[in-house]
């Protein structure tokens, strides 16, 4: 281990895109049961036989939105195609439709004919997070009106979401659930050193950070926040041109995520 202060040319970070939200890390620890199930409900696709559609429920910050990730990447390698929506960030029906056509490839005006047209009787699936956040759902009713060969995932933090549904989807939509129960405290020390392997190197981390750190992601019960929270600290720590995560690095990035 080197000693003295950090140089201007050094970094304490092995990997710190790992720490961004959109990673997607190959291990998913304690979502091996949620990810086999998701898997299990889409692979008669691969076989041109329908899968089961999802919807996929639990607090915010547990793992939902990696796992079906992850899932989607899987299969993808097996040759079914996967489309991912955040209806935050997409919250009408034109701009979903509009980021299904992109990731399609469609140039032209997007539309569910041209996806339809596109997927020629392929199959596919798609993935919609945050649901609840869309304004309406014109482009799901659409969706499972034309497209036959497609699995549908929901993804909400509200469990209450589903019995909100026109019936005309629901009937159609008939999904499966599937609850994302909390981290016990102990899985989230868990994912936490599991990701600290990811982004920091060894020996980079002192004792009291670490438990300040999963103290407070605890508290949170909120892995995302632990995630940025690690990530703020180790920067705290290069601004100091400490070579350690400092109990005091970890305080000042609480200081600023909660003001």
């Amino acid at each position: 281990m080197k000693l003295g202060p950090l140089g201007s040319d050094e970094t304490i970070f092995s990997n710190i895109d790992s720490l961004n939200p959109d990673f997607v890390p190959k291990l998913l620890p304690y979502r091996e049961n949620e990810q086999k199930e998701i898997a299990n409900s889409l692979e008669p696709l691969l076989k041109g036989i329908s899968g089961r559609n999802l919807f996929i429920y639990g607090k915010a910050g547990i793992g939902k939105t990696h796992v079906v990730k992850r899932v989607l990447e899987d299969l993808n390698e097996f040759g079914l195609p996967g489309i991912f929506v955040n209806c935050w960030v997409h919250s009408e029906s034109n701009a979903i439709i509009g980021s299904i056509a992109k990731q399609l490839g469609i140039i032209a005006e997007p539309s569910i004919e041209r996806i339809k047209n596109r997927l020629s009787g392929s199959a596919i699936v798609f993935a919609f997070d945050e649901i609840d956040q869309a304004k309406e759902l014109n482009f799901l009713y659409a969706i499972l009106e034309e497209i036959n060969m497609a699995g549908i995932i929901l993804i909400s933090n509200k469990p209450e979401f589903i019995a909100t549904l026109d019936e005309r989807i629901r009937s159609r939509l008939q999904p499966q659930m599937i609850e994302f129960r909390n981290y016990k405290p102990e899985e989230m020390r868990g994912i936490l050193k599991e990701r600290r392997k990811y982004a920091f190197y060894e020996e980079t981390w002192s004792e009291e950070a670490i438990k300040l750190l999963e103290e407070k992601t605890i508290e949170k019960a909120d892995i995302r926040f632990g995630l940025i929270l690690m990530r703020n600290a180790g920067l705290n720590a290069e601004q100091d041109a400490s070579r350690i995560v400092l109990k005091k690095h970890v305080e000042q990035a609480l200081e600023k995520l909660q003001s």
